[in-house]
Parts: structure tokens; sequence; C-alpha cells
């Protein structure tokens, strides 16, 4: 980013805990002395508090970095939402002892031969727990019966107890006397003053190489020391957000006036518009500290209960499903009895068996959705044949052989039917869509109609299915954004308005229709079928350095510090105006400067797109893509910015940072839960989230609740039983009797 610019030769304000840039402030001064003297007398306790921020983890890192690795065995533990049985496995496995399977007893036998072990050649097992304050009191109990492994008159065993400052008081704990005991030293770190924080910045900023550009002013230190209270976090998110602000503006000096308008922004995104003022006094920035989401603070990570990424395998770091048993769902017998279905009894009469499910393709996602739900539907012998139906116009499956390229490599059956729109507007395309959907729902008898998308394609095939009283089933229900205008959003609306069964794919759909009064016998919740299709697919995807040749792209940019970009614009034709495109296209041009950029481009977009200038080496434009050359370069990239819905759920399977282009989006659990940021157009929220994933790591994110590859399985079993009760009054009678 900045860094170029400015002649850093690193990034100064990075998130991550670095003790190469430790700043020894009063206060982490005397911290660094305790835990010197702790470590020196090697057995007990050490207790380190802090609020969120304050730099307890660099300070540890400095410590350890002090310490000789030939006398000192560390280990740490950094997930701390563990029952005392757990945490004996957690530490014997930070040290890195097997223990599957082990009782609690041999755990014990084996970790203190492994510690008597080390005590014969003269080293010292340093037991590390960040995050301490979230063990419980049998927890913390478990570890001083460790403190009692001896060798002699020497302790195996010696442990840092690091956490926020509820841990002081749980160690208060009637009960935690016997462990107060063994505590040798203490420390807890507060904020700094404002000459620290001044000495903390300047100190960063030289440690990279700063000559006083750009230069800060007097009173912008004070502004600085104000907004953020002295903590050290804060200090870092602030000041990078203010490199990134001035480098955007080419910059040479950094003012108090400056300090306020990107605290104020910071201050506007973290409390929905409204700013929050400075702190006008030392005592007031004191009591700030207390609250990580005070106004000061930029944009906190999230939580997450998935392991750090210190603690799993490259394979699960990157594909975290792969390691992921799925989870078991049980039904109560009976479960599908009290549906209460509008059903045509002439129709369903005239349907037998062997009525056909019509699967409605109109767009790329439909078809990642029906590659494996289509699979999962013939695995099962209690349901009827599918048939795809792939409908080609503007707002759909706009070119035939790209679609008829993703149809063979995903699988999908060769028999259906393709309806090739003519129509010229979109009045007259969904008039086309429903009276020649509503002929095949006639020449077929359909058991029901599946839908998956929020094309206006789809929306006619589900008015079609209600005109001709055929029941329609609802894939990726229930989700929404808010913005009642949007046609997309009306589709979505519609169509789950429309369905007799609806399926979300994330928790937030599930318990958004719940709320809108759709009764739990028509709802469920199989997951999430993109991750399937995901799955089956990504051992097949194309090598991105043979994607770029194929097309005439520039390989030499997969070899770029940073990585690459990847551009995926699936609407913007459609939804965005030509000014407001242009500007898109103006400031990813810029990005690329920063950070390489390959955009496959839809046709509908590339009509459209400003002309390109030529050799722009950084940007590869390539043409439109099939879906395995894309998920190629998606999993390989280092973010992707992006208008689409399943591109948002896939970047987020493949823990791969996502800048959704758009202001909203109704992939709430990409958003909440996965790698999915907003950023709109705007080129300053781009460049602050590129800032945070490439200088602090980018977001925290986990697997939303059943992403696990097997969504498709579940919405079978369900489209199966509900058929059957549906239909079979002999079925449901059984069921009543079972």
């Amino acid at each position: 980013m900045y860094e170029q610019f400015y002649g850093f030769s690193a990034p100064p304000f990075q998130i991550n805990p670095d003790p190469s840039f430790y700043f020894e402030s009063k206060g982490h001064g005397s911290a660094h002395q305790y835990l010197r003297f702790g470590a020196f007398q090697g057995e007990g306790f050490i207790v380190v508090t802090g609020e969120i921020g304050a730099g307890k983890t660099t300070l540890l890192r400095a410590l350890l970095a002090e310490l000789d690795p030939s006398k000192v065995v560390a280990a740490q533990i950094v997930s701390t939402q563990l029952e005392a049985g757990e945490l004996l496995s957690a530490v014997a496995l930070a040290f890195g002892i097997p223990c599957d399977g082990m009782s609690k007893a041999k755990l014990l036998v084996t970790l203190e031969a492994y510690l008597a072990s080390l005590a014969t050649v003269n080293r010292r097992a340093l037991l590390i727990i960040d995050e301490a304050q979230n063990l419980g009191p049998a927890a913390i109990e478990e570890l001083r019966m460790l403190s009692n492994f001896q060798f002699g008159n020497r302790a195996l065993l010696q442990s840092f107890l690091v956490g926020q400052p509820e841990l002081r008081e749980i160690l208060r704990l009637p009960q935690m006397e016997q462990l107060r005991q063994r505590v040798i030293a203490s420390c807890h770190l507060g904020p700094m003053d404002g000459l620290e924080t001044r000495g903390y910045v300047e100190h960063r900023l030289r440690h990279v190489g700063w000559i006083d550009r750009p230069q800060f002013d007097d009173a912008s230190f004070d502004a600085i020391f104000q907004w953020t209270g002295g903590v050290p976090r804060r200090i870092n998110m602030l000041c990078s957000r203010l490199l990134l602000s001035a480098f955007l503006d080419q910059a040479q000096g950094i003012d108090a006036a400056r300090v306020d308008r990107v605290s104020a922004e910071i201050s506007a995104e973290l409390s929905g518009g409204v700013p929050a003022e400075p702190s006008d006094t030392p005592e007031r920035s004191q009591r700030e500290t207390t609250n990580d989401s005070a106004p000061a603070t930029p944009k906190p990570k999230r939580k997450s209960s998935a392991k750090p990424e210190s603690q799993v395998s490259g394979a699960e770091a990157r594909f975290p499903f792969a390691l992921k048993a799925p989870p078991v769902e049980h039904i109560e017998p009976g479960a599908y009895l009290d549906l209460d279905l509008p059903v045509d009894t002439a129709a369903a009469q005239a349907r037998d068996d062997n009525s056909p499910l019509l699967c409605v393709a109109a767009s790329l996602e439909a078809q990642l959705v029906f590659s494996s739900l289509m699979r999962a539907f013939a695995q099962r012998e209690d349901l009827p044949r599918a048939l795809l139906v792939q409908i080609l116009g503007p707002d759909s499956l706009a070119d035939m052989q790209c679609a008829a390229r993703n149809a063979t490599d995903l699988g999908l059956a060769q028999s259906g039917f393709v309806l090739d729109l003519q129509a010229r507007t979109l009045p007259g395309r969904m008039a086309e869509v429903i009276a020649t959907f509503a002929g095949l729902i006639n020449q077929h008898a359909p058991s029901a109609v599946v839908i998956c998308d929020d094309t206006a394609a789809s929306t006619a095939c589900a008015v079609a299915s209600s005109l001709c009283g055929v029941p329609m089933i609802r894939i990726g229900a229930g989700r929404r954004h808010g913005g009642r205008t949007d046609p997309r959003e009306v589709n979505r609306t519609l169509g789950d308005i429309a369905a007799s069964l609806l399926c979300a794919s994330e928790r937030q759909a599930h318990n958004r229709l719940q709320a809108e009064g759709v009764q739990a016998a028509h709802l469920h919740m199989p997951g999430n079928p993109l991750i399937d299709t995901l799955h089956q697919s990504i051992a097949r995807c194309a090598d991105p350095a043979h994607t770029l040749k194929l097309h005439g792209g520039a390989s030499g940019l997969l070899a770029h510090s940073k990585g690459y970009a990847l551009v995926w614009l699936e609407h913007a034709a459609h939804t965005m105006a030509p000014q407001a495109l242009g500007e898109l296209d103006t400031a990813l041009r810029r990005i690329a400067h920063t950070v390489p950029i390959v955009w496959p481009m839809p046709k509908t977009l590339a009509a459209v797109v400003p002309h390109r200038p030529a050799g722009e080496s950084h940007i590869a434009a390539l043409p439109e893509l099939g879906y395995l050359e894309l998920l190629g370069l998606l999993r390989e990239a280092s973010c992707v910015f992006t208008d689409s819905g399943w591109m948002q759920d896939q970047a987020t399977a493949l823990r791969i940072p996502c800048l959704t282009v758009a202001d909203r989006t109704e992939r709430q659990a990409a958003l909440l839960d996965g790698t999915c940021v907003l950023v709109g157009t705007s080129l300053r929220r781009m460049f602050a989230e590129l800032s945070e994933i490439f200088d602090g790591g980018g977001k925290t994110a986990r697997l939303p609740e059943a992403w696990d590859g097997h969504a498709a399985q579940r919405a079978a079993w369900h489209v199966s039983n509900w058929l059957l009760a549906q239909r079979d009054g002999t079925f449901r009678a059984y069921l009543e009797g079972a």
C-alpha cells in the first residue's frame, strides 16, 4: 500500500504482534522486568493482565525471543474455551505429545514423564496460556495440579497466565487460594500517556526507515492520544488508516485535522453513522480503554470458534471443510405429518410416481447448486427423476457456449431443456418464460418445480408453477438485504412466498423466515449446496498459470509478492449506471498498482466497461471463464472483488478475503461469519480493507453452520419426505401409526 510511496521497508503498524517492534513504555518496562524475574525463577505461576490491545502478546513474544531454546521448551495455548479435561489434552498437544484416546490418568503420567525427560537434559518447560480469562476455576485448578510435578526438588513446569482483567477476578475466588500462593509475579498493563504515545508512534515508524515523511505535526500526536486513549492496538489501527488516507491524497504531512477526520470516519463505521467525540481528558481516555468497541477503535475482529492458524494443518487452514465430519441431523418420525399444503387434487391425481422434478437453472449460481443437488436426488430411489431447465437470455445464462461448458464440467444431466429467450424487453421475456414453462408443465406433469436463485426468469417459472397448480421448492430461501426496491430482492421475496417447501442455506435466513411466520413444517435448513459443489470440484479446478496462458493473460503477475486479486462482477452491467461503472473501473486500475488484478469479464460487462488502455501489464483482462477456471483462480487469489452471491459464499469456504462491491448483501452468513466485507464502490474503503488484509491478516472468519459439503444430501432427504407426505395418503397413515 503506502510503504513504497513513503519509502518504508515494511508496514509500521501491523495488528499482528511482532516482537521486533517492541516499545518499552514505563508500564511495559516494569512488566518486562517482572516477566524476566519470573522466567529466571523457573517455577510457579506468572500472571499478566491488561485491557484488549494493551500489548500483552507483543510483550510475551519479546520475552520468548530472549529465552535460550536449548534450555527452555515453550508451548502456547491460544484457544481457551476448554473444559478441565480438554485443557489437559491441549497442554499435551502444545508440547507435541499425541494423546488421542488417553484416559486422564494415563495422560497425567505421560505428561509427567515428558517433563521429567526434559529435566534430565537440563531443560525446563514453560507453558503460556493466552486469553486465560476464558478458563473456568476447574480448568485453572488442573493447571495448579500440573505445577506439583517435580524432579527431585526442581519444578518441572512453569506457567504464564495471560488475559484480560477478568482473570484477576477469577484468581480472587476463594477456591483459588492454593494457586494464589504459587504466583511469584503479577503485573497489569495499562494505557500509555501522551508522551509515550508519541514515542510509540515514532519508534514504529523509525523501525521501518521513516525519515520524517510523512511529517506528523505536534498537534497530530495529541489528537492520536485523545482518540486512542494510549492503547497500542488502537494506535496501530488508527495510524495505519492515517497513512493510507495520506497516501490516497498524495500528502506529505499528517495534521490534527486529518487525525480527527479519519477517526470520525472510523467512529461512524462502528456506530452506524453517528460520529463520536475524542477523549478530551486523560481520565476519560483511560476509562475508554476498558471498552474495545469505543469510537477510537477501528473495526474489531470478530471472534471465532475456529482453531487459530498456528494450530491447524495447511490443508485445514486453506480448506477447513476437509477435516470436518458432517453433523448428524436427527429427524423425529412423523416430522412431516402436519403439512397443510395447497395442492391441486385433480392435477396431483394425474401425476404418477414418474412425474419429474423440473429444476430451473437461469444463472451460473443455479448451475452450481443443481450440480450437487441433482446428484443427491439421483442417489435416492424414492425421488422422481430430475430434469434441468436451462434458460438463456440477457438476465440469465447469457452465453450458450459457456453454459454448455459449465453443464459438462459440473456433471449436470444432458437430458433436459434449454429455453433461448428471444424477446428484447424484460416484460416480454417474462411473458415468454411463463408461456413456455407452462407448456413444459402441461407436457410433463412434474411433481414439483425447484428454483434456487433470484433471477427474473426463475421468478417467472415460479409464477407459472403457481398458475398451473404445481408445488414449488425453494432452495436458498430467506436471503434478504433489506433493499425492498432492488429487483433481485423482490424476486427473492416472491420466490419464497410462492414456495411450498423452503430450504434455507444459513441460520440467519432460516430465522428470518420463522420471524415472517413460515410454519416449521414448510421450512428446513439443510445448509448450502454451493459448498457441496466446491467439494466436488476443487480437485479438478484449472491451474491459474494455465488459464492465463490459454486466454492471453500475462502469467508474470502470479509471482507478485502480494499475489493477485480476482475481480468477478456478475451483475454490474445490469445494476450500475455507466458513470458508476466507469468510476469502479478507474478504482480497480489504481488498486492494480498495489496488487495485480485478474479480471474475467462476462460479455455483457465487457461491452459496457470503458475502453482499457494498452500496456496494463498489472491487469489481466480475460474473456468469460468456465466455473473450473474461475475456481482455480479463486483458490489461489489473495483476495476477491465481487458482486456475486455464490462467489461470496465460496470465498468464505476457502477463507479467501472477499471485498463485496456493494453497500449491502443478502449473503448474511458470508458477511457475519465469513470472509466478506462491504466496500461499495469507494476507493478509500477498498484500500482500507486491502491494507487490513495485507498488513493485519484480514478478517477473522469461520465456516458457517452446515456448510460441510453434505447440504444437498440433507435437502434431498427433506424433498423426498415432503413429496411422500404430500402425495401418498398410505405413507402418511403409516407414519401416523409408527
